[in-house]
């Protein structure tokens, strides 16, 4: 079966569209919001806030109105049927295959936080609040998955998606693998990335 990245209600108890606290998926023309990922360790879908600041992960500037917001990590799932290995840099993209059922046992891919789109840009991103460790490995990674797999059943899409950012707010520097990772997201799916905690759109 295919997967729909848009399908709401999502099916997680604790991401259901129908949730007051969580909207997994949610129209947007605030000239300026949050995004949050503070639930993530209990499996809860990233989240819209318009106040709180201090507890915003990521911000968007909004000079446009009617953004769609759509939880992807915790919401949509998609699961891997080929034998695309994202933990192999060697694999080769058309070896990718997803599905909304785990037909082959093969388990979930990996799935950044979520994506914003208007009828000119769609921007995959992802949420990290550490300082060391793998997270921008584990960040390219998701990225990876979740756009080979969003291509596979959104190809008409495919040409409005821009750079993903990495929003680690904890992370202020230039990291070591940078410019590695960016190459070899490029590579896979058509772009780089960025890393930085803010958003304008123009």
């Amino acid at each position: 079966m295919s997967v729909d990245f848009f399908a709401s209600p999502c099916t997680n108890p604790s991401g259901n569209c129908q949730n007051e606290l969580v909207h997994c998926l949610q129209p947007i023309n605030n000239h300026r919001f949050g995004i949050s990922d503070a639930s993530a360790n209990q499996r809860v879908p990233a989240k819209i806030m318009f106040d709180n600041e201090v507890n915003w992960d990521f911000t968007i500037e909004n000079n446009v109105h009617n953004i769609l917001f759509k939880a992807i990590d915790f919401c949509v799932e998609i699961y891997r049927t080929g034998t695309y290995d994202v933990y192999n840099d060697e694999s080769n993209i058309s070896e990718f295959a997803s599905d909304n059922i785990d037909i082959n046992g093969n388990g979930l891919i990996k799935r950044c936080e979520g994506l914003l789109m208007n009828s000119d840009f769609i921007l995959f991103f992802e949420i990290k609040n550490r300082l060391r460790g793998n997270w921008l490995i584990d960040a390219r990674r998701k990225f990876e998955e979740t756009i080979l797999s969003f291509k596979e059943y959104h190809p008409h899409l495919a040409g409005l998606i821009i750079e993903p950012i990495v929003a680690n707010k904890c992370f202020y520097r230039s990291h070591q693998s940078e410019i590695i990772q960016k190459k070899m997201l490029k590579d896979k799916i058509g772009v780089g990335f960025k890393i930085q905690s803010n958003f304008t759109i123009p």
